[in-house]
């Protein structure tokens, strides 16, 4: 099993496909960045907004970009609304923000007044979208809420699916929209990714496996969109 992770990462070495995983292996010496891709690419400065979930995740995301300055900003729980006040409060992010929040969000079951709260969500993400381009974004990168079901997770945690995981779908839906309503958004896909029971401790938070996966998922999104960007 360990070869065959070696054989893969190898693989997309090759590809060109995760060059900072790569750098890694290879003891992160680090080499200049392309010329050609945008800046925020070029820059490797990284301001991460995060939730319990990413925070779960730091180390592996600090570990899979070595040549970026990575700067967490959040803590457990965190809301939109504030998640803007705490970039308000800060002036300034790196070039490129990867935003990991909408699980803190709030929505009525069997989709009661679902337009009044798909609204507010739209709205709340909007105007924090709004305020890290004030603040600096040239590029975001949204991380998509897992799909949280008994398939996807440990039967010892079917009892927290209840409280939270039947509005996951509709904020990803949200996000959605957003993604195709705005230019400089590209979403994460860990809402598919992710859809597997051996990478959360629970329902959500990630475990070693899920904190490396999600981190190669985060840089194959990035690096996708950094070459569809230079080849305009």
């Amino acid at each position: 099993m360990v070869q065959r992770r070696r054989s893969l990462l190898v693989i997309l070495c090759l590809a060109g496909l995760l060059p900072l995983a790569c750098a890694a292996a290879a003891g992160a010496r680090c080499t200049p960045a392309k010329s050609s891709l945008p800046h925020w690419a070029k820059a490797r400065r990284m301001t991460v907004v995060h939730d319990s979930v990413l925070l779960s995740g730091e180390a592996a995301l600090r570990r899979g970009f070595p040549c970026w300055h990575v700067q967490m900003v959040g803590r457990p729980a965190l809301m939109l609304p504030a998640a803007q006040r705490e970039i308000q409060r800060r002036g300034r992010v790196a070039p490129l923000v990867v935003v990991g929040v909408g699980y803190n969000t709030l929505w009525e079951r069997n989709g009661r007044r679902h337009a009044y709260w798909a609204a507010r969500f739209r709205r709340e993400a909007s105007s924090l979208i709004a305020a890290l381009r004030r603040a600096g974004a040239e590029q975001l990168v949204w991380v998509t809420l897992r799909r949280v079901d008994r398939r996807t997770t440990s039967p010892r945690n079917w009892g927290e699916l209840h409280y939270y995981s039947w509005y996951f779908g509709w904020v990803n839906d949200e996000l959605r929209t957003l993604d195709q309503q705005r230019d400089r958004l590209v979403l994460a896909d860990w809402e598919h990714v992710g859809a597997r029971p051996d990478v959360t401790y629970d329902s959500i938070h990630l475990n070693r496996r899920g904190g490396r996966l999600m981190q190669r998922v985060i840089e194959r999104t990035i690096y996708e969109e950094a070459y569809r960007q230079a080849a305009l």
